[in-house]
């Protein structure tokens, strides 16, 4: 693995800007510091680099790729940007730190954009060939595609399946642990399991795709924490750029974690519409078709559209 954060990057902006945007290439013990500095914005640092080093259980030299990572000359630079960093007396917590409450509404969306772009990018920079073409073919020969998830995973699930239908899959998204457990259950070699969770700590989900795992199903994932338990549950792990989890939750939920999982799902389906491009390609025109005739000229329709 090559050491992307041990080199100097022309960064601008606030720490906490700066930790989001290269949040996705840091490594395991690097993200430990990642963290620390971001939980402790705005607060004045007085630890040595030695100190914080033991604190953290990680080598000095570990922060001082932080460092440069983030584009700070070394840790002593790095320090006076942790005491600058506290967000402006924002009322929620829960709106990413970079949007104040005196910006104006184009001001708030253009750094939402710059938010929502960075954790597509770094979603792009995680992606893994050999899991990418594993995931879509294991999907392009499944007799049932079944999604899982809950909140607003379960939306990402309900468009998953609605696109799949469309392309000629038998194809179902469910959001209840109930229904969940009862669908794994009677799911076989033939089929794929896909399950949809940010922090990769929905019970629900990853006990369905163990359940149908251990019934010869194929299972994937989609999720930030790729040592999670809905990760190691599945046969293949897609992951979503995350900035542990934290970093930028809007109202109660992580829009950006949210649009890179539609952005994989996304790339998962046209990744199969090409694998069986005859088939879809088909499959895509009829069902076209009978949604034109029905919705768009209901008149003409066998009796859609009359009272």
């Amino acid at each position: 693995m090559s050491e992307s954060s041990g080199v100097s990057a022309p960064l601008h902006g606030s720490l906490l800007e700066r930790i989001q945007e290269r949040y996705g290439s840091l490594r395991k013990s690097e993200r430990v510091v990642a963290d620390y500095l971001r939980d402790n914005a705005g607060t004045r640092l007085d630890s040595s680099i030695t100190e914080l080093g033991r604190k953290l259980g990680v080598s000095e030299a570990t922060i001082s790729r932080v460092s440069r990572a983030l584009g700070y000359e070394g840790f002593p630079d790095l320090k006076l940007s942790v005491a600058e960093g506290a967000r402006p007396g924002g009322a929620f917590a829960n709106i990413p730190v970079e949007i104040a409450a005196g910006d104006s509404l184009i001001q708030t969306s253009g750094k939402l954009l710059s938010l929502l772009v960075a954790g597509l990018e770094g979603t792009q920079r995680m992606l893994d060939a050999q899991r990418l073409e594993q995931a879509v073919e294991a999907l392009s020969k499944a007799r049932k595609i079944i999604f899982v998830g809950v909140g607003g995973g379960a939306a990402i699930c309900d468009e998953a399946a609605h696109l799949f239908l469309k392309a000629g899959f038998d194809a179902a998204s469910y959001r209840d642990g109930y229904t969940q457990t009862i669908i794994a259950a009677k799911l076989t070699q033939d089929d794929v399991v896909v399950g949809i969770s940010h922090t990769g700590s929905t019970r629900t989900v990853s006990d369905a795709l163990l359940l149908a795992r251990e019934n010869g199903a194929t299972t994937l994932a989609i999720t930030s924490a790729a040592d999670s338990e809905v990760a190691r549950a599945a046969h293949v792990c897609l992951t979503t750029w995350g900035a542990s989890q934290q970093v930028v939750p809007l109202h109660g939920d992580f829009l950006e974690g949210r649009l890179s999982q539609l952005f994989l799902v996304a790339l998962l389906y046209v990744g199969v519409l090409f694998r069986a491009e005859e088939t879809t390609a088909h499959n895509l025109r009829l069902t076209g078709a009978a949604l034109e005739k029905h919705y768009l000229n209901p008149g003409k329709g066998t009796g859609a559209g009359k009272g």
